[in-house]
């Protein structure tokens, strides 16, 4: 279970990253995934990066917190 709470937390910062490099220079009338854009109000933009970013921080809190509870094993 460590495992896919690692796998997971790396592969949502990585996402997390890429939203945010491609919408350095965008306003928040539109938000830019990968190659796609969505027009939306600055309310979904902002929506959009901080619910990824609570499943990004849920994933590490519980890959940290089953490490700490037994740091012998790694399943």
């Amino acid at each position: 279970m460590k495992a896919f709470y690692l796998i997971s937390s790396i592969i949502f910062t990585v996402f997390l990253g890429v939203v945010a490099y491609f919408n350095i220079n965008s306003s928040l009338t539109k938000l830019n995934l990968v190659f796609t854009e969505i027009n939306a109000s600055p309310a979904v933009v902002i929506l959009v990066i901080a619910v990824i970013g609570i499943f990004t921080g849920a994933f590490y809190h519980a890959f940290l917190s089953r490490t700490l509870d037994n740091p012998e094993t790694f399943e």
